[in-house]
């Protein structure tokens, strides 16, 4: 593991155990974190990234904060590592195509964690997608809402950015896995609901791609403390023949507590990060393509970086 400042390092290394593959070490700079974490699973703590690549391994899952993903995937290819990298891939276009270039190098997968495809909803409606029963695409309806994480999520210099960076990725990489089709032009808003808050925490964006489809997603982490943290991930999708809505996360039950002021919700579905694991494990034990590729990633960034420069240009611009 390297790099735990990212919540979902514990939910893929409770996965890896589960499974009984051995997690080696964890590497993360901040030493209190890593040996917090280190602690909490009973593995090895490192104090230098070099060391940890130097043990025998096969793969590194890297859940840093965004600024470093980058700088840890080019280090891990060095020492011939497949790399895990959580979502966003990188923080620019540029820095995508080098991670892209390296793994292929290094003749390693480039895999990105953008679990939310791996959903049983997801896959179910890609199933229809695929059958073409409601004929052409023509319009998405989207929002990927959530609460502001707080930490270093708000710190522009780690993350590169709120909610345009953190919840924009998600649907992307779904309209890029169910439909394959491009985006050409974007135009963005970013506020703050808050004027002392450091990044954006309210984010609009509208697309058009290709074969005439346009979008609109809702990206916005300007939510009430009591509002569950995972939100959403809805696409609202309008065919020739046809209308499908789907909430990525599927069934839920929402509990609304008076006695503590808290909103909790209860999944019904497998969790989307095991299904996701087991398809990673899958593709590094066997050989095959990487099942998020580096490509994959790469989509999403052109699009978080494009929708960055409109709101700060306030114009549309080209992909």
């Amino acid at each position: 593991m390297i790099g735990v400042a990212h919540m979902h390092a514990h939910s893929y290394v409770q996965e890896f155990q589960a499974r009984g593959i051995e997690v080696v070490g964890v590497y993360d700079r901040n030493e209190a974190l890593s040996q917090a974490f280190a602690d909490k699973y009973q593995i090895p703590v490192f104090n230098k990234l070099d060391t940890l690549l130097a043990v025998p391994s096969d793969s590194v899952n890297i859940c840093s904060e965004n600024v470093f993903h980058k700088e840890y995937a080019l280090k891990a290819f060095e020492y011939k590592k497949h790399v895990i990298v959580e979502k966003p891939m990188a923080l620019s276009t540029a820095d995508a195509q080098e991670m892209v270039a390296a793994g292929k190098a290094a003749e390693r997968l480039l895999i990105v964690a953008h679990p939310v495809r791996f959903s049983e909803p997801i896959q179910n409606l890609k199933r229809v997608v695929d059958s073409g029963k409601l004929g052409k695409l023509k319009l998405i309806n989207a929002s990927n809402h959530g609460k502001n994480p707080g930490g270093w999520f708000i710190d522009p210099a780690l993350s590169g950015g709120g909610a345009l960076i953190d919840h924009t990725v998600h649907i992307c990489d779904l309209v890029n896995y169910l439909f394959r089709i491009d985006p050409q032009t974007i135009f963005a808003y970013a506020g703050k609901s808050q004027p002392e808050m450091p990044v954006e925490d309210i984010g609009l964006i509208q697309l058009t791609l290709t074969d005439n489809v346009i979008m609109s997603l809702d990206t916005s982490w300007n939510r009430p403390q009591t509002y569950p943290v995972w939100g959403d991930a809805i696409l609202e999708l309008v065919f020739e023949k046809g209308q499908m809505t789907v909430d990525g996360f599927g069934r839920k039950l929402k509990v609304f507590d008076d006695m503590t002021n808290t909103v909790e919700e209860f999944f019904f579905e497998e969790s989307m990060d095991s299904r996701m694991i087991d398809c990673f494990i899958t593709a590094i034990e066997q050989g095959l393509p990487s099942p998020v590729s580096g490509e994959d990633g790469l989509y999403t960034v052109k699009i978080t970086e494009a929708a960055f420069q409109s709101a700060t240009d306030k114009k549309i611009m080209s992909i």
